[in-house]
């Protein structure tokens, strides 16, 4: 994990943390600037931490292919920032944004009386997802959220969060309906500490088959997995966000994921320099 503040005089202005929550991506978890201080307090603490992945992402021990970040498209900065270093570099191999939509759901909204199965995700079914991905976006997300064919990398990386005392885990899920694979859930839980805005314990939902798959059935087997929570709601991500709203299911806000593959990096600070016209030091 990475933590870096800005301050002036004993007071602090701006904060952004990183943390590795996947096997080879760092997690931007929180980027704030106080309107009350220096104007450049945000985008400071962005340059350090673009300083620091700079400088060690090139190290194995680092585990840092991938930064990633969750923002909301209606947010002028990090869609400024971080949707602006995508479209510079204009290849999704090097950098992505994929958006879901974010709802809450609790009992109230039901259950399905349409037959469906849910069974842990095998090859498969990642298989099948990451055709859909290609052919829907060919970014970078399946790569970045450890959801490509590898057993291994994410149970090593909760063992390793375990062994210092903390929560990490990651579970895979197909749903199907007459044997035809219609989503594959990502239940992610953490501890209290490592959740902002329930992006590291909820359930990303990805449908697979938009026109094959009811909200209703949707609802329903995303409800199935609560158990693991403790808790009252569920929060759940629907990608593509394109498929909430053509069947007009409720949700709260988007969230749009950026990835960045570091092996892009100068056009990352090209972007940013441009932007910006130029990055404050000092």
């Amino acid at each position: 994990a990475l933590h870096v503040v800005f301050q002036d005089r004993g007071s602090l202005f701006g904060h952004m943390s990183m943390i590795r929550f996947y096997s080879n991506s760092w997690l931007i978890h929180h980027h704030a600037a106080s309107k009350k201080g220096p104007i450049m307090a945000g985008l400071e603490v962005l340059d350090q931490v673009g300083s620091y992945v700079n400088e060690f992402h090139t190290l194995h021990s680092t585990h840092m292919d991938f930064v990633i970040c969750y923002f909301r498209p209606d947010n002028r900065f990090p869609n400024r920032v971080f949707g602006g270093v995508a479209k510079d570099i204009g290849n999704p191999k090097g950098a992505s944004l994929d958006t879901f939509a974010y709802l809450h759901l609790s009992d109230e909204h039901g259950k399905d009386t349409v037959p469906y199965q849910m069974f842990p995700a095998g090859p498969a079914d990642l298989k099948e997802l990451e055709r859909f991905y290609e052919s829907y976006s060919g970014g970078l997300m399946l790569d970045a959220l450890d959801l490509k064919v590898d057993e291994k990398k994410g149970d090593e990386l909760s063992a390793e969060y375990l062994k210092h005392g903390f929560k990490r885990q990651l579970h895979l899920f197909a749903l199907k309906q007459d044997d035809s694979l219609k989503a594959v859930f990502m239940v992610t839980l953490s501890d209290l500490g490592l959740n902002l805005s329930n992006l590291t314990s909820s359930v990303h939902a990805f449908v697979l088959d938009p026109d094959g798959l009811s909200v209703q059935t949707l609802k329903s087997a995303a409800l199935h997995l609560r158990r693991h929570y403790g808790r009252d709601d569920l929060p759940l991500l629907v990608f593509p966000s394109e498929y909430a709203e053509s069947r007009s299911l409720p949700f709260e806000k988007k969230y749009t994921l950026w990835v960045l593959n570091l092996q892009f990096l100068d056009g990352y600070f090209k972007s940013v320099r441009n932007t910006f016209k130029r990055i404050p030091h000092g």
